[in-house]
């Protein structure tokens, strides 16, 4: 019989729910997962599940016994715990980061990858790949040399997004405009910018230029939507490389009115943390 692999989640909303309901309920799940411990930022009443709950200050619980007894921490909640927290958490266990946004950050990317190469150092990080559909194939070809291009388009409703900076304002006016149906392109240019003014939006985006690192978050480029008419989640994906080659995707992912998670990247992160291990240290998209 296999070990369970013993994880801690934070955050608590909608993914953090998803994923530990799952993994206490659902009889597969149960064989491959131990749930050690939750952690949100603001306390929870009326808690349904029987699992150590902890709240406010992450800071003060990373030293108690709960974050030495897991082999997975799972961020399910923020960009800013990984900026804050990230390297203190990867001292601990191996780290599941779905806000995959906070290592477009050149600050966080350098100090986690700065632990990751510590000698003696034993974990690792693991970015789910959720809508970013072929992320495997242009892996193999930055590894390769023979990518040329990589530009990703998202399309959310305009409720579904959460912006920050210049994005804010505009994306306010786009929506009480009762006169404007049609789509408006908020952004448009590298990821590296557009990931830090659309933190929750294009995780997918991010998780894409760190795969093609032959190109990189500055010369991937991103094109962020808003539209009023459909509550789904587009994605587009265009890769060129050599001699014209070209493959072009189209994802259409149904979701909830002004929700940021589409219904089918639920499932996708129960199976990406299902994959979430590898025999070498290191950053892996699962």
């Amino acid at each position: 019989m296999l070990k369970k692999k013993k994880i801690g989640i934070l955050g608590y909303g909608n993914t953090g729910q998803f994923l530990s309901r799952k993994i206490l309920n659902d009889t597969n799940l149960v064989q491959q997962f131990e749930l050690i411990f939750i952690w949100n930022r603001s306390e929870i009443k009326h808690l349904e599940i029987d699992i150590p709950f902890l709240s406010g200050d992450l800071a003060t619980h990373l030293n108690t016994t709960l974050f030495n007894q897991v082999d997975l921490i799972v961020e399910v909640c923020h960009p800013a715990v990984i900026h804050q927290h990230g390297v203190a958490l990867l001292s601990k266990a191996n780290l599941f980061v779905a806000s995959v946004t906070a290592m477009a950050n050149h600050q966080t990317e350098n100090m986690l990858k700065a632990c990751l190469n510590q000698p003696n150092h034993k974990h690792s990080i693991f970015l789910p790949a959720g809508a970013a559909w072929g992320i495997h194939d242009i892996k193999k070809m930055a590894q390769l040399n023979t990518l040329d291009n990589l530009h990703i388009t998202m399309q959310f409703n305009a409720d579904a997004l959460k912006l920050k900076g210049h994005l804010t304002q505009i994306l306010i006016n786009y929506k009480n405009d009762e006169q404007q149906i049609e789509p408006l392109v908020l952004y448009e240019g590298n990821v590296r910018e557009l990931a830090a003014l659309a933190p929750n939006n294009v995780n997918t985006m991010t998780c894409l230029a760190l795969a093609a690192n032959t190109i990189g978050l500055d010369k991937t480029q991103g094109k962020l939507i808003a539209q009023k008419n459909s509550d789904a989640h587009l994605v587009l994906i265009e890769v060129q490389g050599k001699n014209g080659f070209y493959v072009k995707t189209e994802r259409y992912n149904p979701a909830k009115k002004g929700a940021v998670t589409g219904d089918e990247t639920y499932h996708s992160f129960l199976a990406s943390l299902q994959n979430a291990s590898a025999k070498q240290q290191g950053i892996h998209f699962c």
